[in-house]
């Protein structure tokens, strides 16, 4: 089954790359995707066993509409220290078309957006990438806070499921 990971996550990264394949992208939008691509290199997928264990309060919202695309823009963006570079992040990601094969989603705590993540999907394989957290929920290992959202979907039953490391 990493095969078919290993091509969700080729496939996620070139459907991303494609988002800004129009005759006029910003300047912002391009340096944004490079900065993007950039930081892929010293990412890996690992296997992820379902936990059924959470005591997590994170709220989970399939991103559906421009506001919430926009939130997970900027979720997105504080991975990197440099504000210029956050603000080509956000230009990169504000701009994605929703496809069904790769959804977004954004976790809330108290009315807050804390966390955002990346799922796509194949048949019974399910990989979680791109996850991003605020300040509150930093301090949490990363299988803690996809098995609250694993949850939520209800998935772990019948999925082989997989997660993007940096």
């Amino acid at each position: 089954m990493k095969d078919v990971a290993e091509r969700l996550y080729t496939n996620k990264n070139q459907w991303l790359a494609s988002q800004i394949d129009v005759d006029f992208p910003t300047p912002e939008s391009v340096q944004g995707r490079a900065l993007y691509q950039e930081s892929l290199s010293s990412n890996y997928l690992e296997s992820l066993k379902a936990n059924s264990e959470n005591d997590l309060n994170i709220e989970w919202h399939k991103v559906d509409f421009h506001r919430l695309t926009v939130m997970f823009a900027l979720l997105q963006a504080k991975r990197w220290a440099v504000e210029q570079h956050q603000n080509a992040i956000v230009e990169f990601f504000a701009q994605i078309i929703l496809d069904q094969s790769h959804d977004l989603y954004l976790g809330f705590e108290g009315g807050e957006a804390c966390a955002a993540v990346l799922v796509s999907k194949e048949d019974t394989v399910v990989l979680f990438s791109d996850l991003v957290t605020c300040h509150s929920a930093q301090g949490l290992r990363p299988e803690s806070i996809i098995a609250s959202l694993i949850q939520t979907l209800d998935i772990a039953k019948e999925s082989d499921l997989w997660i993007e490391k940096r």
